[in-house]
């Protein structure tokens, strides 16, 4: 397999694995209060873009990840009871999250851990909140939360982000986080992105 074939193979595995995340974990962590998902879901897209970064060396690899990612959200345009703004906002959010990581590897030393993590964290989830208040505009957002509630909530959700993002960056060298995808050709991101793909159909028809 060419470089660029396993360049190919790692976006398509780890964004079709985010996918899968997304359309399970994420399906069912929304259904907790307003804000309670991001802070896991943001930690997991983390993982598969910094690993898509570490596995072939190039930034592209975050942003390209995130596309397949968010490509998969857009499935759910297939189901005509769901509207573009109802599926083109996570997949939006997707994408933001890549620019936040993006600008987190251009800084990210190794043997640091929860200072960036953290970091990184408050970045994502102002982000977050100014697409809600500029662009996305939902009915019930973080945006719409009174001055103090929603600066406790930022703090918070800092922690808790920060905290799951900088234990990953510490102990990512344990065998248990990390994936041997050497041996891997094509057919694995291929049935992962499938089953991405009847995860997210299954959570529209449900």
């Amino acid at each position: 397999m060419s470089d660029s074939q396993k360049f190919m193979r790692n976006i398509l595995l780890f964004g079709g694995m985010w996918g899968v995340a997304e359309a399970t974990l994420g399906y069912l962590l929304h259904f907790l209060p307003t804000g309670i998902s991001g802070m896991v879901m943001f930690p997991i897209g983390f993982y598969f873009m910094f690993n898509a970064f570490k596995s072939t060396g190039k930034e592209s690899a975050i942003f390209m990840t995130a596309m397949v990612a968010a490509g998969l959200k857009c499935v759910d345009l297939l189901i005509p009871a769901n509207t573009f703004l109802k599926v083109s906002n996570p997949a939006l959010s997707i994408i933001l999250e890549s620019l936040v990581v993006f600008g987190f590897v251009t800084f990210y030393r190794e043997k640091q851990y929860f200072q960036p993590a953290a970091l990184v964290s408050l970045g994502w989830i102002f982000l977050f909140i100014i697409s809600q208040a500029l662009i996305f505009k939902p009915a019930e957002g973080l945006y719409l939360m009174p001055a103090m509630k929603m600066t406790v909530y930022i703090a918070f959700n800092t922690f808790i982000s920060g905290l799951l993002i900088g234990a990953y960056l510490k102990f990512r060298d344990v065998k248990m986080l990390n994936l041997n995808i050497s041996h891997y050709s094509f057919i694995q991101p291929g049935l992962i992105i499938i089953l991405a793909i009847i995860c997210e159909l299954g959570n529209s028809l449900i």
